[in-house]
């Protein structure tokens, strides 16, 4: 290509990016986006509740177990996920309402709090919801009286109360500690 070429070549490139730059939309208007928080759904024997998504290492199906003999009925044995055992605990039951049922929705929530790492069983989980900050908090005095204990704030959406659960503070508890019968 001859430098006449390309400079011909180059100035029609000049050309369409002008004519581009008049013919495109303008930008909108910046706005300021209210701060969202956003937790993972879950559900505790119907009980809407979220957790901190930092509070949550994966989700898992339902995984076999092997009971460990000795302890609460809540404590479902452990199990091996990836080479790793896995103490699994049924929340539900562990609040004393009714064991997880064996069905397709059941998640392993697992939980890395400190030294401690378990598996936590709830009846399902339904994915990532976000929350503004500023408007969608609430008072938790709705919510099931054994769950306060480990729920820090909550949130309204769509007229459902979800109460955010605190896994820290279910660990640090020592009837959570105490598996032994």
């Amino acid at each position: 290509m001859t430098d006449a070429a390309q400079s011909e070549a180059f100035s029609l490139l000049i050309q369409m990016q002008e004519r581009v730059r008049t013919l495109a939309p303008q930008l909108p208007e910046q706005v300021e986006a209210a701060p969202l928080w956003t937790g993972l759904s879950f559900r505790l024997d119907g009980v809407p509740l979220l957790v901190s998504l930092d509070q949550i290492a994966e989700i898992l199906p339902r995984p076999a177990t092997t009971r460990v003999p000795g302890t609460k009925r809540w404590v479902k044995g452990i199990a091996n996920v990836r080479g790793t055992l896995l103490t699994v605990i049924d929340l539900p039951e562990f609040f004393g309402k009714a064991p997880v049922p064996p069905d397709d929705k059941v998640r392993l929530l697992v939980m890395h709090a400190g030294d401690l790492s378990a598996g936590l069983l709830v009846n399902e989980v339904s994915g990532l919801k976000h929350f503004d900050i500023e408007r969608d908090r609430r008072d938790i005095a709705e919510l099931d009286n054994a769950l306060l204990m480990h729920v820090q704030t909550a949130y309204i959406q769509n007229d459902v109360l979800w109460g955010v659960f605190d896994l820290h503070s279910l660990a640090d508890s020592l009837t959570f500690k105490h598996v032994a019968t």
